[in-house]
């Protein structure tokens, strides 16, 4: 065992307990008092210094005995407005709330980085800055913590972070060369008609029919208007209107999503969507107004940074297999931001155990906690790994 693993598995217990205080007390984007606040303690007792950014956000530091350059770890520490069913000894005391994107395993994995990287910091010549992130499941704290200077006048020469897969076997570690997650735009359209009695449609212009025409159209979109060798997703997720089993209404809502890891198509799906909506609601006689958000771009790896990844891994005797990903995910991540600044790397940490293992934001999501110190050295591995070349 590397001096880091041996670390990792002394503070195995410790890192355990951490995930568990965050899980008990999860907080939604951009109100996570509590949880910068424990993790700002938690800092302070091991005697690295912090600034505060963003409210929520935390920057902290580890500077080694030598000068040299600096890498960046990233832990995104919001949760979700879920209320969880896991029914693990440690569940969500805040209702309506729960960890259900492994956050506060990622949390857990940097303040365990921390600890073993300030044990080891007369060994290291650079600096290791610690990035704890708010806001990454709305629409991200990432951009607002670059925006405030956070990567200073000389970016950090590299940039890691991790996600848990609960589908994956604990012991074993994804990547992939390119994009690894999507683009996660979304959407809303809102339809305007002319209300009347559900008895006289003629002399209504109904938008729940606009509404359906739209969800329909865009699946045929979808299917057949761009190349079915570059991903891509459009997705309807709520649809509202009406109030009264006789009244049409006067307005329809719906909303969805949009992804992609292609610039020129995530560029199309939104002009195809805008048109689509207009054209088709205006041949009902209904007007439509396109909402279009666009999110965070896509988290491209960098092929060094993945070598280094695998480097780091085969150091490391807790860590079972390094598994190249076939296909990017259509989910996405604010440390995409980081990625197009700085060479970067985002990798998933394989939490899955025995018994039935269920997706991330699931209410029943739960991690194999003996996976939490293989993201705790991973991630210090890479740290000193780098400062050392």
């Amino acid at each position: 065992m590397t001096d880091i693993e041996k670390l990792a598995f002394e503070y195995e217990d410790e890192i355990i307990n951490i995930r568990r205080d965050l899980h008990r007390m999860p907080e939604l984007s951009f109100k996570e008092y509590k949880t910068a606040a424990y993790i700002r303690k938690r800092l302070s007792d091991m005697g690295i210094p912090y600034k505060e950014v963003c409210d929520t956000g935390t920057v902290a530091f580890i500077k080694g005995n030598r000068p040299g350059k600096t890498v960046l770890l990233r832990a995104d520490i919001d949760a979700l407005p879920i209320e969880e069913e896991s029914g693990v000894e440690f569940s969500s005391e805040n209702k309506g709330v729960m960890h259900a994107c492994g956050h506060d395993i990622h949390t857990a994995c940097l303040l365990g980085a921390a600890m073993i990287l300030s044990k080891l910091r007369d060994t290291l010549s650079g600096t290791v800055e610690l990035v704890f992130q708010p806001g990454e499941e709305e629409d991200g704290g990432a951009l607002p913590m670059i925006e405030a200077g956070i990567l200073g006048d000389e970016p950090p020469a590299a940039a890691f972070a991790l996600h848990v897969e609960p589908l994956e076997d604990c012991g074993n570690i994804q990547f992939k060369n390119g994009a690894i997650m999507a683009s996660p735009d979304d959407f809303e359209i809102i339809f305007r008609g002319k209300g009347g009695h559900g008895a006289y449609p003629h002399k209504a212009q109904n938008p729940i029919n606009a509404a359906a025409a739209v969800v329909n159209a865009l699946e045929v979109l979808s299917a057949s208007a761009f190349d079915p060798m570059v991903p891509h997703v459009i997705t309807i997720c709520s649809i509202n209107a009406g109030f009264c089993r006789n009244v049409i209404p006067e307005t329809a809502v719906i909303t969805g999503t949009a992804r992609t890891i292609d610039p020129e198509t995530r560029k199309r799906i939104a002009e195809l969507i805008e048109d689509c909506a207009k054209k088709t609601a205006a041949s009902m006689g209904v007007d439509a107004k396109v909402n279009y958000n666009w999110l965070f771009p896509p988290v491209i790896n960098d092929k060094e940074m993945n070598e280094r990844l695998i480097s780091a891994c085969r150091k490391l005797e807790c860590v079972q297999e390094v598994k190249e990903l076939e296909r990017a995910s259509m989910a996405g991540d604010d440390f995409a931001y980081f990625g197009e600044r700085i060479p970067a790397c985002y990798f998933k940490l394989g939490v899955g155990g025995e018994g039935e293992r269920f997706p991330i934001h699931s209410p029943h999501f739960w991690a194999e906690e003996s996976s939490f110190k293989i993201g705790a050295a991973v991630m210090a591995q890479l740290a000193a790994d780098f400062l050392a070349d």
